[in-house]
Parts: structure tokens; C-alpha cells; sequence
């Protein structure tokens, strides 16, 4: 038992180191800091000592904040007052001296001694000892479910003193204010506070102990639970009692991360570290996100002092863990090298363009400060620093030379842009403006005054970008008649995310019909079609080149395509040809798939109609939602759906959006799909041949993030949303005669 009383455990020494081992900055609700409460530090603890010895403290709420993770979600944190935070962390540090000896050695979540690299290390010793069967799950949303009388049965069970016990409940059940509003905590316990980790793992060690009475080779890092074992057979029933017991205490698998690997050929993730055979490597996910990290870290707006120290913060970050696990010669580490050297490159270009740093000497001194995770000598590093700032001053100097060449064309360059921007939107960023009608003109007043006119005719979108701008009802019916849309954005927004939007009965334009239709069978309709399937083969080539930089299996395919695509698309004289040199591309493409996931999943090649295969199910799946967002954005543009230049015309359907959609099928959901499929994710199908429901769920969440991620395009970053939608208002414009049309090729 655990014997110590409160008075034993807060004493005023106690308290001190307490408040030594804190080191997050973040403020609770009542808005004290480390500084101010350190001014008067031992005073401060004798209060807190005295409310606690009289039973006077009551913890404060928690402030409720959410986190942004690697994978883009999010996890609730509540921060706790730094008076709470003391006195969870003198708890939890004489209770760890309690609880450690009683914990498992299998346990290295939250552990002194312990930490994610030893825990790849037994995994690692595990499979080198012929356990080549894993069983990997995880607890679904463990720390929101911990039932509060649970474990205040275990924590009865081991704790003498009741106001211990009484003091650790005040914590559970203590709740927090998101903004204004209240939330109650009735189970779970709150990621963030000093004593949640140690409560964890005392809720799971009973998990542990039960393991062990199973006789089982297992790790786990707090919720993450690999079981290895021998054969499939062992692996199958080690699952089914895992799961069995995991019901019993209210707790449960999360599904779309449970799976047995049915070799350890095939591979498998562990704490972000892949397993494939003998050799270890960064999980797939974990290494682009840690390039991409590289990237948005030298991307943003930050000075280039600060981005040197946050560049060096996430550089530790994987010379502790990751680094250490695949070592110096590892290929991947080639990957981060040249990806660091990419993302400083640019940074280094925009600095130098902008003349906060100007000479070569100016930005080696500040770029020595970076710790390079590579183990280079310094010759090596003076040498990669060299690279970035010479590629850097050769790209300043030829767009310098550009520059230069342009300037004498740049006054009718912004008389007809700006020509082209008025033409046909409406944008009103001034308050006060009143919209109206004058014949057949759309007049914009301010104080009854004409300031602007623009024929009906010509228009086809109004933004309403400020506050206090009013309209008359005959410029709504206009609009409605004419399938004119009106946007209001909010001053602080970009244009791509209007608060509201109005539109008509019939959202396509009376006059786009006919011009659409005046297109057809003349050689602007093949260069419309051509467009999209140059778009279309040119992100599959692309992406095939993406999945070899890893895999190195699809040269022949890549290398066919290529020639494909310069030469025959070409040939073509109607969109039928058109369609059958593409079905000669797409043959190639999913044969590189065929090739790529052969040790994955069955999948034989494209089926799009009655599909009764895994892959090819899900792709199915994911175009049908990608058709959605092409189908609005389409609508918004005012286009006629029925009329497409590349698919044959159907009444029926709404033919174009096929036309559009053929340029994000493979940046959007093949890429997608292609990445469960290789990062084992639960896809299932159910008798009838169809995908169950989690994997449909699964298979939308993955699908509708993607749409929603930022992109580099057209040397911007840009949501893949905000792209669909452009495209879609290109078209228009190019069928208006306005512009010509070209297609979307995504980076990869």
C-alpha cells in the first residue's frame, strides 16, 4: 500500500522540485505565470501548502485549447492553472516512486528509463528472435474514455490515505471553459495535465499483467499495443482475447488501426519506425510529414533568425528518435538532406530577393548555426551551406535579368490586367455602396452618387467584400435571372470562403448553353479535350515518378508514359481517338499500381463498373465524392453541365463534370487510396462484395481532407478546393473566348 498522508507529501521542499521540474509556459484561466508566480516563489507554496493541509484547495477549471498534430487533426489539451500544475506534479512524482516497481517492464509509455527508441529496440529483438507474426492495435480515443469509478477502485486499492484519493478525484472530475461555455468532465482525464500520464498507465496495468498471464511478447507506448508472435495462429487468438478484455473494461480497438501482418515481409509501423523484414526505416507518413514540416518551416512568414531556431527545434526533434533508430547511411537519410537543402534554397532566394540579408558571407554565418542532423564534418557542412546560397543567388540573378527584360512592358501588363479583372466581376470592398439597376446596367452609388457601371450582360459574379453595402431587390432578381452569383465575403477572408452566397433556380447561364453548345465539332472543343487529358495523364505520370522515388519498380512504366504522352495524344483528330490513346495511357498507369501493390492487396487492374475487388471499390468510393466538389464548383461557374467536350453528351448526366473532374482523379483519390492501402489501413469489404461502412467513413475522411490540404500552385500555396474552383471559372471564362484554357498538373 501507499502510505504516505498529505502532509508527507507536500511538504514545502516537495512542492519546490515540483515546481522546478515544470517547464510549459502556457497559462491556465487564471492567467499566472512562471515569472510572476516565481517572484515570490516560497511565499507562493506556503499558500498552497496551507490550503491543502486545511482542506481549502479546490483546483481552478481548465482552459480548453485544441493542438494541431502531424496528420493535420486535432487533440483537445485542457491547460491547467500553474497552482493545479504544482500539485499534480508533487503527486505524480511521489506516486511514480510507488507505482514503478509495480509496472511492467513491457510498459514504455510515460516511464522513467524508458522512451519510444527503447521501445523499438525490443520490438526490433523481438522479430530478430523469429516473432514474425504482429498483432498492432491501439485503445480508440483512450485518455476521453478512462472511467472515472474504475479507476478510483484501482486507485482505492493501493492508496491508505482517503484525502489522497479524494484530492486525485477533484482532478478527474474538475472541468473547463472552451471560450464562455462550461464542458463537465465525466469521464476521461485531460491530455495535458502533469498527473495524466502516470494515471494512465496505472488504468493499464492491469492490460499489462493480463498480457503477461497470456504469455505474450508485447510492447506498449501508453495506448499503442504491438503483440509479436510465432505463427498467424497465435497472432489470431492473441487478438481475440486482447479484444475480449478490453471490452470488459469498457474500453475498445480502434478498428481502422487494428490488423495482423500476415509476414513480416509485408511490413508493418510501429511509434512512426517501419518494419519490413530485418530493416527499419521511418514510417512512410512520418517521413513526408517531417519534409513537409522542413518545407512550411522555411516557408513562413517568420524572420530568418526565428525560422533558424524553429528549423533546429524539429531537427532535434528527429535526431532523438528517428535519426538514431536508421543511422547515417541510410537512403532515406538522402531524402531529408536534399529536402533541407530545397526548403532553405527558396528561403534563401525570398531573402535575398527582399534584401534582409544581402551577401553570401551574411547568410553562411547564420546558417553554421544550424545543428544538421546528417553527422557531417565541418567540411561537409560549409559545403551543404554552399549549395543553398550559390543555387539561391543563381535563381536571384536570373530572375533579376527577367525583371529587368519585363519592365518596359509592365504599364499595358497592368492596364490590360486590370482591364481583365473588372470585366466581368463586380468587387466591392468599401462600405457604404449601394448596388442598384439603371436600364441595362448595374450601377454602384455612394451617397446617391454614380461611381461605377457595369452592363448586365458583362457581368457574372458580384463579391461583396465589406460591411454596410446594401442592394436593391431588382439587382437580386437580375442575378436569379440571369444565373448571376452574388458572394459576401468577410473583409478579413480570402475570396475563396464567402460567409453566404446567392444563386438562382438555374445556376447555369442562359447564354453558356449556347456557347457551349457553338463549341462542339470545331477545334476548340479538341483543345478543351486535349487539356484535360493532358491534365489527367500528366498527374498520373507524376505520380508514378512520386511512388518510385521509393519503391524504384516502375521505370518501364514511367518511361512509356512519358513517350505516350509527347507523341500520341497528339494524333488524335476527335475526342473518341482522344479517349482511346488516354485508355492506352491509363492501361500503363494501373499497371505500374498492379506492379506496386502486388504485396499488398489483390488488384488486377481498373474495373469502374461492378467492381468486387478492395482497390477498386475504394477508388469508386473516393471519385464519388471527388465528383461533388467538381460538380458545385462547376455549378458556381455558371457552366451547362450537360454539354462536355471530352465524354460523349448525355442528357441524362452531367457529362462535363466528367470532363473536369479527369485532372484531380489521381491528385486527389488515387494518391489517397494508393496511401491506406500501402499504410495498412483497415479497408474491408462485406459480403456482398461492397465496402462496410468504416471503410466508406474512412475512405471520405482521408478523401475530404486531401480536397481540403494546401498545395503549391501556380507559386502559391492553395487548398485543392480553392484549385477545382478556378479551374471550373477558367473553363468559363475560356468558353466566354475570355482566356485559354489550361489544365491543372499538381506537385508531387
Amino acid at each position: 500500500m501507499f502510505e504516505k498522508t498529505l502532509e508527507q507529501i507536500f511538504t514545502l521542499k516537495a512542492l519546490k522540485n515540483a515546481f522546478g521540474e515544470i517547464s510549459s509556459r502556457a497559462v491556465g484561466l487564471d492567467g499566472v505565470s512562471l515569472e510572476v508566480f516565481k517572484e515570490d516563489l516560497i511565499e507562493n507554496l506556503k499558500e498552497l501548502q496551507t490550503e491543502l493541509l486545511r482542506s481549502r484547495y479546490t483546483p481552478e477549471p481548465l482552459k480548453h485549447i485544441h493542438i494541431e498534430k502531424e496528420d493535420n487533426t486535432e487533440r483537445p489539451i485542457g491547460l491547467s492553472s500553474l497552482r493545479d500544475k504544482i500539485v499534480q506534479k508533487t503527486l505524480a512524482l511521489v506516486l511514480s516512486d510507488y507505482y514503478e516497481p509495480h509496472f511492467s517492464d513491457k510498459n514504455y509509455g510515460f516511464r522513467r528509463n524508458k522512451d519510444t527508441l527503447k521501445a523499438v529496440a525490443r520490438a526490433k529483438d523481438l522479430v530478430q528472435k523469429g516473432r514474425i507474426w504482429v498483432l498492432r492495435t491501439d485503445i480508440d480515443n483512450f485518455f476521453e474514455n478512462i472511467d472515472h469509478e474504475r479507476l478510483m477502485h484501482i486507485l482505492t486499492s493501493r492508496i491508505e490515505d482517503k484525502n489522497v484519493v479524494q484530492l486525485i478525484a477533484g482532478f478527474l472530475t474538475n472541468g473547463s471553459f472552451a471560450r464562455y461555455r462550461y464542458l463537465n468532465n465525466k469521464e476521461g482525464i485531460h491530455q495535458g495535465d502533469p498527473l495524466s500520464p502516470l494515471l494512465s498507465n496505472i488504468y493499464l496495468n492491469q492490460l499489462d499483467w493480463f498480457l503477461e498471464e497470456q504469455n505474450v511478447a508485447f510492447v506498449r507506448y501508453v495506448d499503442d499495443i504491438s503483440i509479436f508472435c510465432h505463427s498467424k495462429k497465435e497472432a489470431e487468438q492473441a487478438q481475440v482475447n486482447l479484444e475480449a478484455y478490453l471490452h470488459s473494461i469498457d474500453l475498445h480497438t480502434t478498428e481502422s488501426k487494428t490488423a495482423i501482418t500476415h509476414s513480416i515481409k509485408e511490413g508493418f509501423t510501429f511509434l512512426g519506425i517501419g518494419f519490413k523484414g530485418w530493416e527499419l526505416s521511418i514510417a512512410k507518413d512520418r517521413l513526408d510529414q517531417s519534409i513537409a514540416k522542413f518545407h512550411r518551416t522555411a516557408s513562413q512568414t517568420k524572420p530568418f533568425d526565428d525560422m533558424l531556431v524553429k528549423l533546429n527545434q524539429h531537427i532535434q526533434g528527429l535526431s532523438n528518435y528517428q535519426l538514431k533508430v536508421i543511422g547515417v547511411e541510410h537512403p532515406q537519410m538522402k531524402l531529408l538532406k536534399e529536402a533541407m537543402l530545397l526548403a532553405l534554397y527558396e528561403r534563401v532566394y525570398k531573402e535575398k530577393k527582399r534584401g534582409t540579408v544581402k551577401t553570401k558571407g551574411a547568410f553562411r554565418k547564420k546558417l553554421m548555426l544550424l545543428d544538421f542532423p546528417f553527422s557531417f564534418s565541418k567540411v561537409e557542412k560549409k559545403d551543404y551551406i554552399e549549395r543553398i546560397i550559390v543555387k539561391a543567388f543563381e535563381k536571384h540573378l536570373a530572375n533579376k535579368t527577367y525583371t529587368k527584360a519585363e519592365t518596359k512592358s509592365k504599364g499595358k501588363k497592368r492596364e490590360y490586367a486590370k482591364k481583365y479583372a473588372t470585366a466581368s466581376v463586380l468587387h466591392i470592398s468599401e462600405p457604404g455602396l449601394y448596388i442598384g439597376m439603371s436600364k441595362n446596367t448595374i450601377t454602384l452609388k455612394k451617397k446617391g452618387k454614380v461611381i461605377h457601371q457595369m452592363p448586365k450582360t458583362q457581368c457574372e459574379r458580384i463579391i461583396i467584400a465589406s460591411k454596410g453595402v446594401s442592394l436593391s431587390s431588382n439587382v437580386v432578381e437580375l442575378c436569379s435571372s440571369l444565373g448571376i452569383g452574388i458572394d459576401f465575403i468577410s473583409p478579413g477572408y480570402k475570396i475563396e470562403t464567402p460567409y453566404a452566397s446567392l444563386f438562382g433556380n438555374n445556376n447555369s447561364y442562359a447564354k453558356m448553353t449556347l456557347l457551349q453548345l457553338k463549341i462542339l465539332d470545331t477545334p476548340l472543343q479538341m483543345k478543351f479535350a486535349r487539356a484535360f487529358i493532358k491534365g489527367k495523364s500528366k498527374n498520373q505520370l507524376n505520380y508514378l515518378k512520386n511512388l518510385d522515388r521509393h519503391h524504384a519498380l516502375l521505370e518501364k512504366e514511367i518511361g512509356k508514359m512519358e513517350y505516350g504522352i509527347k507523341t500520341i495524344i497528339k494524333k488524335a483528330k476527335t475526342p473518341n481517338e482522344l479517349m482511346g490513346y488516354e485508355g492506352q495511357l491509363a492501361h500503363l498507369y494501373w499497371q505500374a499500381l498492379v506492379k506496386l501493390l502486388d504485396s499488398k492487396v489483390d488488384f488486377d487492374g481498373r474495373v469502374t463498373r461492378g467492381a468486387d475487388d478492395l482497390v477498386n471499390a475504394s477508388l469508386n468510393y473516393g471519385y464519388a465524392i471527388l465528383y461533388g466538389r467538381v460538380h458545385h464548383h462547376a455549378v458556381r461557374a455558371g457552366l451547362s453541365l450537360n454539354i462536355s467536350f471530352l465524354h460523349a453528351l448525355d442528357q441524362s448526366k452531367p457529362t462535363l463534370v466528367f470532363d473536369l473532374i479527369e485532372e484531380f482523379r489521381a491528385f486527389v483519390v488515387d494518391r489517397t487510396i494508393v496511401s491506406m492501402v500501402n499504410n495498412n489501413e483497415p479497408l474491408k469489404l462485406d459480403k456482398d462484395k461492397r465496402l462496410d461502412r468504416k471503410s466508406r467513413q474512412l475512405i471520405a475522411k482521408n478523401v475530404l481532407e486531401k480536397i481540403g490540404s494546401f498545395t503549391k500552385h501556380k507559386k502559391a500555396s492553395k487548398k485543392v478546393d480553392t484549385i477545382i474552383a478556378e479551374q471550373a471559372y477558367m473553363l468559363a471564362r475560356a468558353v466566354r473566348g475570355l482566356t485559354s484554357y489550361k489544365p491543372f498538373i499538381g506537385k508531387y
